[in-house]
């Protein structure tokens, strides 16, 4: 499968002063926002959340700029940690970190028919509100 990742720098007026975001290719093809690009760019937003990384980030090495495609690989339950935001210390509940990532795999699925609508992503994130870290006291 091929993945193409579209930059595109909203605000700054052109002059390189804008922020760097990415988007669905539906949506950069046509102008046109759909309920599955809208799901996309929250799929974006969770990977956000869960990596600590931009959109887009240039400082990085080729491959690794666009956040969806080095996040994709990872996102499964026994990869997850490696894109974790090393800020959070561990101090995090792993069984709600993979279902985050997988709901967030989900939503930025290449294909706009394979995503969820929001109701769906909803219904699968509200059970993650009352987790708890995975600190010493959660290991008693």
């Amino acid at each position: 499968m091929v993945v193409v990742v579209v930059a595109v720098e909203v605000g700054g007026g052109g002059g390189g002063g804008g922020v760097v975001v990415e988007v669905e290719v539906w949506y950069a093809m046509t102008g046109q926002i759909t309920q599955k690009s809208d799901v996309y760019s929250f799929g974006v937003v969770l990977l956000e959340l869960l990596t600590g990384r931009k959109p887009v980030d240039h400082t990085m090495p080729k491959g690794q700029q666009s956040l969806v495609t080095w996040a994709t690989p990872r996102l499964s339950e026994d990869k997850v940690k490696q894109c974790v935001d090393p800020k959070l210390n561990n101090d995090y509940p792993p069984k709600a970190i993979a279902k985050m990532a997988a709901v967030a795999a989900l939503c930025v699925q290449y294909e706009a028919d394979f995503r969820p609508n929001m109701t769906i992503v909803v219904k699968a994130l509200q059970p993650l509100l009352n987790s708890k870290p995975a600190g010493p006291e959660s290991q008693a």
